[in-house]
């Protein structure tokens, strides 16, 4: 079996690239990397990299096209900013985006994934080999809830519920049930810090995926560099949706995640 990945930046797709890898189900391993966003330690674990420019959809289709690998999966982020620089775009986006008001990532990559898909490349769920990385049901690292936290779940949940639904963000801080920050293009850790400047200590922080959510391409993320963010801002629980949202380096998060009092905690939407 071949699979191929286009990777984006950060840590996911490294992950991915390493359980692949592991499985021993793939005889060939091939990555499409983004200029400036993907990390040159992900062209470790794969048997190729091509590297192309972001904006550049022909360049990316050609590329694939090149691997003659069917099945792809797509991890990882673009940085959103670069969603407005048109100037880097070739001829191929700016012609599948020219009719389009909507310009939120989300609908961007869908946009980009279809033009895919009709020049005969499948797209996997990227989850599909990350099920153990995923954030599951219940109490993850055996810290317990204070009955303050409890009321700011309860709350954040209803709330983040509805909130995904807009399609502007994942992450959303509350505290004494009061929503303080809520995320837009800036990203998970920018929103709480904003909320931590707001509110202080002890807030909640919930990230969760719409109903609709494609994990094609967009799977919510945490890792070490935010739950560090947590433990500096002394945050008071982390809310996670179960079996939609992916931890990286899981089992040290959790350890580290319960060494520094913070709640990490699965939960189903609303």
């Amino acid at each position: 079996m071949q699979i191929g990945i286009i990777a984006g930046n950060k840590n996911l797709p490294l992950l991915l690239a390493k359980r692949l890898s592991e499985s021993k189900k793939f005889r060939k391993i091939v990555g499409v990397c983004f200029k400036g966003e993907t990390s040159s330690k992900f062209c470790k674990y794969v048997d190729q990299c091509l590297w192309v420019e972001v904006g550049k959809l022909k360049d990316l289709s050609e590329a694939i096209k090149t691997q003659k690998v069917k099945d792809w999966v797509m991890v990882g982020q673009i940085n959103p900013l670069n969603i407005f620089k048109e100037k880097k775009w070739d001829d191929e986006l700016k012609k599948i985006v020219n009719e389009q008001t909507n310009f939120c990532p989300h609908t961007i990559f869908q946009l980009i994934i279809s033009y895919l898909e009709a020049e005969g490349i499948n797209f996997l769920d990227s989850t599909f080999y990350l099920e153990n990385d995923l954030a599951k049901n219940g109490l993850m690292n055996g810290f317990s809830l204070s009955d303050s936290t409890r009321e700011n779940i309860e709350f954040g949940l209803d709330k983040i519920s509805k909130f995904v639904e807009m399609d502007i963000g994942q992450t959303l801080v509350v505290k004494n049930n009061a929503v303080v920050a809520v995320e837009s293009l800036e990203g998970t850790d920018n929103t709480i810090k904003r909320g931590a400047k707001i509110a202080g200590l002890g807030i909640t922080v919930l990230k969760f995926a719409k109903e609709a959510q494609d994990l094609r391409f967009d799977v919510p993320v945490v890792g070490i560099a935010t739950l560090k963010l947590l433990k500096k801002v002394r945050a008071a629980c982390l809310a996670l949706e179960k079996d939609k949202t992916i931890i990286l380096d899981k089992e040290k998060f959790l350890d580290l995640s319960k060494k520094w009092k913070i709640s990490v905690i699965g939960l189903t939407r609303r």
